[in-house]
């Protein structure tokens, strides 16, 4: 007893049985968290290195190269590149794929600290970020207000930060462009040098002062005490009285201790307004949406607070925003294409009854995937919704090919529960065999490790999920629906369909008596391939430009916060005075003193005018100048692409910057290639002091020693936290104007031996120089890149036109050149999509071998993959349609649904042979009862995907477009359809002819 005869003896267990999934998908529904992306890991890390005050050259030979040299030794690496700068470092090290990257992280901690007696002694911490594609912002805030908000860390800490921390499902709340504030020890030099105090003494002296510890146990009087004496510090009172030196000298004596806001290095403005950012991180099993709402909800509580008046909060940036817009247009999309796939069944069946039977595979499909999704622990995001939209044409196909062999027999004269039994069993294995393979596809996307695969996956598992529905209602419900209504009556009238069967059966029997015209046909059609793919545009991460602008100063010295804000000013009242014309809804500003860029939000696509190209150009035209700097634009682009890069490499810094020049003059001339600018930075003016060793060891000190004093007083060095009201605070020992010393000053430092006090300038020579800029290093070798937009071509056009030009430079001993990530991102993508179509390919076949039990056939059905792939080259030849890796998607999509028909077609021209028709008669026949199905199928998945096909939807509503990947299944589909018709019949035949040849040879061998 098979499953359908099942399903029809037992009719109310079984409709039971699907209301009951019914209703735990339905509740399911509710319980599936929905997020942007799903967290998935990418095997890479982002060490953030910050060392105040601190020049790139010392950053660089200090931190960088030590953590570079020590996570080298980690297994598994396979690229690391570090940037060091003014106040900071950054080391990015990737690994190869599959290995944990949560572990790799442990791994990376343990190298950092076993190295930490090589780092700088005021070296405090270090951020390792791990890549996830779920684990960014949830929503970013910015606040801005008329009145001076630098001072109000507490205001917005207690306010904003702490009470947005108490919701639930808020994982992280991170608050910056406004300081805590701190205790500030200012050294007065004169008092330093009368005291004669010695400044590393003092500092340790200060490190040593806070402290509570635990000396042990007591007995008195028979009772047990515990003895824990106290040091603690608590407050500007305490440190001031705090006794440093002989005669009770306190830091009072020789320090103004102040509780003071540190000053910024840095600002941010938004619309021309001081603004501050707040960025909120949703813990991962959350639900965006839901915990976006709860803390817009909260601002909205907290903007009612006396004290937050005059104070505004914008939305920088909201992921639930992206995920409902996102979810909406492949909703809409996906209920167009639901209803426009009715409307096609509808025609060709001619009954309302049965339509719907047919239509209900797609919500009872969808909704127990969602359940399933719960019990999977998938979220509902942009992938997993973008499986469910690619399902929704093809989950009516089984449905439609039972069906319609039910009904066959009914017009045949048999019952409705015999033609149930018979219609049901008579196509099962094939619809069983075609769902596999639209099944097996996916496979290597599932087991393999690469990051493309992890996305598929996603994907995948929503297609495989509905589809196992659909199928297992096809051949459950579906039948059992069937005896209930009244068969369609037989209508005299010939239809459309009917006409075209029977001109399709007499175009079927002219090209199998035509063996050579149709052997002609067959290989000029494939042939025909070669043309489009002469001209197709090849790119896996197309570049499509975004809504937003980054203007870039290109700061070429490091200047006073408000030198730089001076002329962020004057380029901001420019944009603003041209708002309307150039189209702009807000400008934000980042500034440092040897940085700065203004991010330029459009307004949106509905509403533009003009082109993003067009505003650029605009914008260029007047862009005021300004003496420090360069204003540039740089690339943004929807799908997050990187840049074009190239890099030049060797040791020295100053010899890379004039072959990068050189190298950025000579790309400027390509056609093509736009905004081209070399990524050196100009270093900052800077004093550099030469200890000499031997008066240093005539006073008993050491280089180490001079140098510490000089780097804790001009630096200044955290050297105490104590624990406040409001949590730690920071106490800074600094010289009293710090910021405003001069050359003379520094000359001038005390500098305390034994007895006596020398001034620096006794100890070192000073030479004023300009120092280096951002230093870059590649796999431990020093390189500069040189950023490119690309114009009008094509990753590999420009890979091209960059290797002749980069092989023309004459490149000194030790130098050299390379393609930047970006290049070799899309050698890696395509060569796993290729691989994963391969076994794709591979696996299919093994499916169809089984199910004709034969090694012959199963090749005449996966000709219908490569004429697919010819009609995806034509489609995307007439629409102009770039290849990307959507488009290789929507290959590995296509390979699954192409053969359904094709297996439909010969598993049945197989059923008739062996019911006595000759072979001849067996196709006509064969044919002519399938093109219906064929048709249905073919024009409900087609239909389905149009939307998408002509929309612009995007992925998360700034990602890559869905419509190549659409495109790629219409195109190859339709295309693929009419090759099942007409030539895998001829097809079929020929490898037939070549069965009996063979066995005839063998037979005459024996």
């Amino acid at each position: 007893m098979n499953i359908t005869e099942l399903s029809l003896r037992r009719p109310v267990t079984t409709l039971m049985v699907f209301v009951s999934m019914l209703v735990v998908g339905v509740i399911a529904t509710r319980m599936v968290p929905m997020e942007f992306m799903p967290n998935i890991t990418f095997p890479g890390a982002f060490i953030q290195i910050p060392y105040p005050n601190s020049t790139p050259a010392e950053v660089n030979e200090n931190i960088a190269r030590p953590i570079e040299e020590v996570l080298a030794t980690i297994s598994g690496v396979e690229q690391i590149s570090s940037n060091s700068g003014e106040n900071n470092a950054g080391v990015l090290i990737t690994f190869k794929q599959g290995n944990d990257i949560d572990l790799k992280a442990i791994e990376i901690k343990e190298k950092i600290e076993s190295i930490r007696n090589q780092l700088p002694d005021d070296f405090e911490y270090y951020n390792i970020n791990k890549f996830r594609d779920g684990a960014n912002a949830t929503l970013q805030l910015r606040i801005s207000s008329n009145r001076d908000l630098s001072d109000a860390y507490e205001l917005l800490n207690r306010n904003l930060q702490q009470r947005l921390e108490r919701i639930s499902g808020v994982g992280q709340v991170n608050l910056y462009g406004v300081e805590k504030k701190e205790i500030r020890i200012e050294l007065d030099p004169d008092r330093l040098t009368q005291y004669n105090i010695d400044l590393n003494r003092l500092s340790n002296t200060l490190r040593r002062s806070n402290f509570s510890i635990s000396a042990g146990k007591i007995t008195d009087s028979g009772m047990r005490y515990m003895v824990r004496p106290i040091g603690d510090l608590n407050g500007v009172e305490d440190i001031e009285n705090l006794i440093i030196a002989d005669n009770n000298l306190r830091v009072k004596d020789i320090a103004q201790v102040s509780h003071t806001t540190p000053e910024r290095d840095y600002a941010r403005h938004l619309d021309m307004k001081y603004a501050i950012g707040l960025d909120i991180t949703k813990e991962s099993t959350a639900n965006s949406v839901e915990v976006v709402n709860e803390v817009l909800a909260e601002i909205q509580e907290i903007n009612k607070l006396p004290e937050m008046q005059g104070i505004e909060i914008y939305e920088m940036f909201n992921e639930a925003d992206g995920i409902l817009s996102s979810l909406k247009e492949l909703f809409n999309a996906g209920m167009i294409g639901a209803l426009l796939s009715i409307f096609v069944l509808y025609i060709f069946l001619r009954q309302i009854s049965t339509t719907l039977i047919v239509a209900t595979a797609v919500p009872f499909s969808l909704i127990v995937t969602l359940g399933f999704f719960f019990f999977l622990d998938i979220s509902l995001n942009i992938l997993s919704m973008m499986g469910l939209m690619l399902a929704i044409g093809m989950l009516v196909d089984n449905a439609v090919v039972v069906t319609e062999n039910i009904h066959r027999y009914q017009r045949m004269g048999n019952s409705a529960w015999k033609s149930a039994i018979l219609g049901a069993k008579e196509v099962s294995i094939a619809v069983t065999a075609g769902t596999l393979t639209s099944i097996i596809v996916f496979l290597p996307n599932v087991v393999n490790e690469s990051f493309i695969s992890q996305h598929m996956y996603y994907i995948g598992m929503a297609i495989i999920i509905a589809l196992l529905a659909s199928l297992v209602i096809s051949l459950t419900v579906i039948p059992l629906l069937a005896t209930k209504i009244k068969p369609p009556e037989k209508n005299n009238k010939e239809t459309l369909i009917d006409k075209l069967s029977v001109k399709y059966a007499a175009l079927l029997g002219w090209f199998l008596e035509r063996r050579k015209i149709s052997v002609l046909f067959i290989t000029l059609l494939f042939l025909s391939g070669i043309i489009p793919a002469a001209f197709m545009s090849v790119d896996m991460f197309p570049r499509i430009e975004e809504r937003q602008l980054r203007l870039q100063y290109n700061l070429n010295a490091a200047y006073t916060l408000e030198t730089v804000k001076e002329s962020v000013d004057r380029i901001e009242q420019y944009l603003y005075d041209n708002q309307e014309d150039f189209e702009i809804k807000s400008v934000y500003t980042y500034y440092t003193p040897d940085h700065a860029e203004s991010t330029l939000n459009l307004i949106p696509d509905e509403d533009a005018k003009k082109p993003v190209t067009q505003i650029k150009e605009e914008i260029q035209e007047n862009l005021p100048q300004i003496a420090i700097g360069r204003p540039a634009f740089e690339y943004i682009s929807r799908n997050n692409a990187e840049q074009v890069r190239v890099f030049v490499q060797g040791e020295s810094m100053e010899t890379l910057e004039d072959l990068a020049e050189q190298v950025a003059w000579r790309l400027e001339q390509i056609e093509g290639f736009a905004d081209v600018r070399s990524e050196a930075e100009t270093g900052s003016d800077e004093v550099r002091l030469t200890v000499n060793h031997d008066r240093a060891r005539n006073f008993g000190l050491t280089s180490s020693a001079v140098a510490q004093m000089v780097s804790g007083s001009v630096r200044g060095q955290t050297v105490q936290r104590i624990r406040g009201t409001d949590g730690e605070i920071d106490v800074v020992l600094a010289f009293q104007d710090v910021n405003r010393q001069t050359i003379d000053d520094l000359k001038n430092l005390p500098i305390s031996i034994g007895d006596q006090t020398v001034k620096l300038a006794s100890l070192a020579e000073f030479e004023q120089s300009k120092g280096p800029g951002r230093i870059f290093r590649q796999n431990r070798k020093t390189s500069l890149g040189i950023a490119i937009n690309l114009d009008g071509l094509t990753s590999e056009e420009a890979k091209e036109e960059i290797s002749k030009i980069m092989d023309q430079i004459a490149y000194p001993t030790g130098y050299s050149w390379s393609y930047g990530r970006s290049f070799g991102m899309n050698e890696d993508v395509m060569s796993t999509m290729l691989f994963n179509i391969a076994i794709a390919f591979f696996l299919i076949y093994l499916i169809m071998a089984s199910l004709f039990e034969s090694l012959l056939y199963p090749t005449s059905v996966l000709s219908c993959i490569f004429f697919g792939v010819v009609g995806i080259f034509w489609f995307f030849f007439i629409t102009g349609t770039t290849f990307d890796l959507m488009a290789f998607i929507g290959i590995l999509i296509l390979m699954g649904i192409v053969v359904n028909n094709g297996i439909v077609l010969i598993d049945h021209i197989n059923h008739l042979r062996r019911e006595g028709l000759s072979r001849r008669d067996a196709v006509i026949q064969g044919g002519k009862d399938r093109i219906r199905p064929i048709l249905m199928t073919a024009a409900t998945t087609v239909l389905g995907l149009i939307p998408l096909c002509i929309g612009t939807t995007q992925i998360g509503g700034n990602g890559p477009p869905y419509f190549p990947m659409a495109r790629a299944i219409v195109g190859g589909l339709t295309f693929s359809t009419i090759v099942t018709l007409l030539v895998l019949p001829s097809i079929y035949v020929i490898l037939d002819d070549t069965r009996i040849w063979a066995t005839r040879i063998l037979h005459a061998a024996k």
